[in-house]
């Protein structure tokens, strides 16, 4: 027997019938918004109306600006203007996305990625108190007191010694970032691509999960991370990682790369590091790689220009994919619109592993 809507549960009901989900929950996502700033800042907003569409929020980027300039990752802010702007040209693109996600975990995620992104947009990291991601800051403080500290940058975990920051450690180890469940894993005897090793610690933990018959190929581009990839995987004696120093993209050549630490991208500036680029499809050729079970992915927004670099292998072997799906703004429809081009028989997965902006993975089946 099915219970009667009260008026305000018909209202809601009739306001998503009458715009799409995503413009829907960015204007609800605003409203709050704007209802946190009258409180807590003292910022007068005029009132929302509910609309179909968003048209009408983004005319306040004018009176927000300033808002921009408050205290944030400004990365994180940049990618998530333009997820905002994105969603707002083309709400029906991620609509579907949400339609493709393979169950009910990961369509929330997406509802809450959506909202929390269009907070940070304004307000940075102060969209933690708006929309809280399902790992909070005290779930992940609690989690970083379970690992031994031995030195300086010098962590124990899972039988590994590894030079690393404790918060990479966190998200390769415990949350396990790069599985989700036991749908879209590594498995025993695989052979994995980790794409952005950065020092290794993504390296080791795939090198535990495929065992002694598997392989791990780790591709890392910045020198100095390469150099402490190099000495985490001898450090733990690990003869199933192979390092190399190369960048991969959609075609071969020379390129360039800038930044440092985790977040290091391949640009077309003109900087002091020149690096050898290839694509997955000619490097797999080229060393003869028999087979590609599983793709991990975190290069800073170059995920998408890779995959087109992959083609031939996807299409061939159907590798699992774990992809970081947060960088740019439009990931999250681009990256399973070309894969699904390749594969129509993929199935997506989201999760949100940090109490903060950065690692929204996208997993592929």
């Amino acid at each position: 027997m099915y219970s009667r809507r009260t008026r305000k549960e018909q209202l809601v009901v009739d306001k998503q019938r009458e715009s799409g989900r995503v413009e829907q929950l960015i204007a609800d996502a605003l409203d709050k918004l704007a209802h946190y700033l009258d409180e807590n800042r003292m910022i007068q907003l005029e009132s929302s109306v509910h609309t179909t569409s968003i048209n009408c929020y983004v005319t306040k980027f004018k009176k927000w600006f300033y808002i921009l300039k408050s205290r944030t990752d400004y990365f994180g802010k940049l990618s998530s203007l333009q997820f905002l702007m994105s969603a707002n040209h083309n709400p029906e693109d991620f609509d579907k996305v949400y339609e493709l996600l393979a169950n009910e975990a990961s369509r929330a995620t997406f509802d809450w990625y959506v909202q929390y992104r269009t907070a940070y947009a304004f307000i940075g990291e102060e969209a933690y108190e708006l929309f809280p991601p399902q790992i909070t800051r005290k779930v992940w403080n609690d989690m970083k007191r379970t690992i031994s500290k031995i030195g300086n940058n010098i962590y124990q975990i899972d039988d590994f010694t590894i030079e690393c920051s404790v918060g990479e450690l966190i998200g390769s180890f415990i949350v396990q970032q790069y599985k989700y469940k036991n749908i879209v894993e590594p498995r025993a005897d695989d052979i994995v691509f980790d794409i952005g090793t950065y020092v290794g610690d993504t390296a080791l933990w795939f090198s535990k999960t495929v065992g002694s018959q598997g392989e791990v190929y780790a591709f890392e581009p910045e020198p100095n991370n390469f150099a402490k990839l190099k000495t985490n995987i001898e450090r733990n004696n690990i003869t199933n990682v192979i390092p190399l120093q190369m960048a991969l993209s959609e075609t071969e050549g020379r390129t360039q790369i800038v930044g440092r630490g985790g977040v290091t991208a391949i640009t077309q500036r003109g900087t002091n590091i020149t690096i050898e680029a290839t694509t997955i499809d000619k490097f797999v050729k080229v060393n003869k790689v028999p087979k590609v079970d599983y793709i991990k992915m975190d290069v800073e927004g170059h995920e998408l220009k890779i995959l087109k670099g992959a083609a031939e292998t996807i299409q061939t072997y159907k590798p699992r994919l774990a992809l970081s799906a947060y960088h740019r703004g439009d990931d999250l429809v681009e990256l399973p619109k070309f894969l699904l081009a390749l594969n129509p028989n993929y199935r997506f997965y989201l999760r949100h592993c940090t109490p903060i902006w950065a690692d929204t993975v996208l997993y592929v089946v």
